[in-house]
């Protein structure tokens, strides 16, 4: 089984680059695969992320484990020394809050698409790619994975991924993950619920997509959506927890662009 395989019988593909930043573009791609997703009746919404997605390799997956951060998590920085960015997600200077609106808008309407969305991560996967992985119905991660929030000396990016850690995983959890923005191995990240299977390999982790593809896509029309806006209301929606979310990240982008140089 191969990408491209996958790709053919999916509603929608979006990619998005492991340490790929936030750019008018990435939220233009996201865009349109959430239209894509609305106008489907069938088929998955497939997101490829993290490290050499979208190659012309014919898998998703990344060359090794020796492609990203090493560590398991355990708070350590030897993600920096692998040459992983230290602020990522939309958050260095000269990224405006508008362009952070706009990206969550965009994200929040892929999330609440009519069609399910599968997530197959492999390598480096933070900023975006990690915020795109918050919003997956199932997540696939295969033994090359290392994840990490976005963030600088300031700490943890405060994106709405903070209010989707929160809702998914719990307080005292996502807590943990902000104080020190440690690297997750796919085991540590499984034991945190952020990714629903893990598998050794990439092809593994291709063939497993396959067969989780074909059972979501049994689901009719917008029978899941109905069912996970179900599940979205159980706690505080989305709506209520958006602006404080946009207000905290408009306090560190003057931060860190204090003549507010950024753009608007």
């Amino acid at each position: 089984m191969t990408v491209s395989g996958i790709r053919d019988r999916a509603a929608a593909v979006l990619t998005v680059g492991g340490d790929e930043e936030l750019t008018p573009a990435l939220v233009a791609r996201v865009k349109a695969v959430a239209e894509e997703a609305e106008g489907a009746d069938s088929g998955v919404v497939l997101l490829l992320l993290g490290t050499s997605t979208g190659t012309n390799t014919g898998t998703a997956a990344g060359t090794g484990s020796g492609d990203g951060p090493g560590g398991r998590g355990d708070g350590t920085d030897s993600g920096e020394r692998a040459g992983a960015p230290a602020v990522a997600g939309g958050s260095p200077v000269g990224t405006g809050i508008h362009l952070v609106n706009t990206w969550e808008r965009a994200l929040r309407r892929l999330e609440t698409a009519d069609r399910p969305t599968l997530a197959l991560v492999t390598g480096v996967c933070t900023g975006p790619a990690l915020e795109t992985l918050l919003i997956a119905d199932h997540r696939i991660a295969d033994g090359t994975v290392r994840l990490r929030l976005a963030g600088g000396e300031d700490g943890a990016w405060p994106s709405t991924a903070v209010h989707r850690l929160a809702q998914q995983i719990g307080t005292a959890r996502a807590r943990r993950l902000l104080l020190r923005r440690p690297w997750l191995d796919a085991e540590l990240a499984a034991g945190l619920d952020l990714v629903d299977e893990t598998v050794t390999d990439p092809q593994e982790a291709l063939e497993r997509a396959a067969v989780v593809s074909e059972e979501l896509s049994a689901v009719p029309g917008r029978e899941w959506s109905i069912r996970r806006r179900l599940l979205f209301d159980a706690t505080l929606s989305y709506e209520e927890a958006l602006g404080a979310h946009l207000a905290a990240c408009d306090r560190s982008l003057r931060r860190r662009d204090p003549v507010g140089t950024g753009a608007r």
